[in-house]
C-alpha cells in the first residue's frame, strides 16, 4: 500500500483527492476492505516549528505515535470504509460529498477547515498477510489570505 502524494496542500472549498494504491497477491474474488482514518495534527509545542507538516512528526507509515503526541491528545475518526462497491462513511462525514473512488482513492469534495490532518489508508485482505497494509497522507487546507 502506498500513497502517490504523501503531502497535499489544498485550498479551502476546493475538491481534494488523496490517492492510495495497493497490490494484492490474492486471486480470491472477495474484495479487500479499504479504510481511511483521520488524525488531527499534534498541537505544536513551544520548541516545535510553526509548520503544521513538521508539528506532527509523522514521517513514517507506522501507526505508532510518538510519546509526545499520543492519539488520546488528538482527534481520531474513521472517514470511510469500502468493500467492493459499498462505501460507508463515518458519522462526522455523513452529509458531505465524501467517498472512496476507484480502488482506494479518498475524495473529500470541497475541503473544510477541519480536514487538515493525517489520513491513513489501510487495505485489509484476509488472504494477503504479507507486506505493508497501510500508508499515510498529510493534508493541509489553506484559506484565502
Amino acid at each position: 500500500v502506498w500513497v502517490s502524494n504523501p503531502h497535499t496542500v489544498a485550498l479551502l472549498f476546493q475538491p481534494v483527492l488523496l490517492r492510495c494504491h495497493y497490490t494484492t497477491s490474492s486471486s480470491s474474488s472477495s474484495s479487500p476492505i479499504i479504510t481511511w482514518k483521520y488524525k488531527s495534527f499534534c498541537a505544536p509545542s513551544s520548541a516545535a516549528s510553526d509548520d503544521p507538516l513538521q508539528a506532527g512528526g509523522e514521517t513514517s507509515s507506522s501507526s505508532s505515535s510518538s510519546s509526545s503526541c499520543p492519539d488520546s491528545s488528538r482527534t481520531v475518526r474513521i472517514v470511510a470504509t469500502k468493500q467492493g462497491d459499498l462505501v460507508t462513511l463515518g458519522d462526522f462525514y455523513r452529509g458531505r460529498s465524501v467517498t472512496v473512488l476507484g480502488g482506494a482513492e479518498l475524495s473529500l469534495g470541497p475541503a473544510a477547515w477541519g480536514d487538515s490532518g493525517i489520513y491513513i489508508c489501510t487495505v485489509t485482505s484476509l488472504q494477503d498477510l504479507v507486506g505493508n497494509n497501510e500508508a499515510v497522507a498529510e493534508l493541509v487546507v489553506l484559506g484565502e489570505a
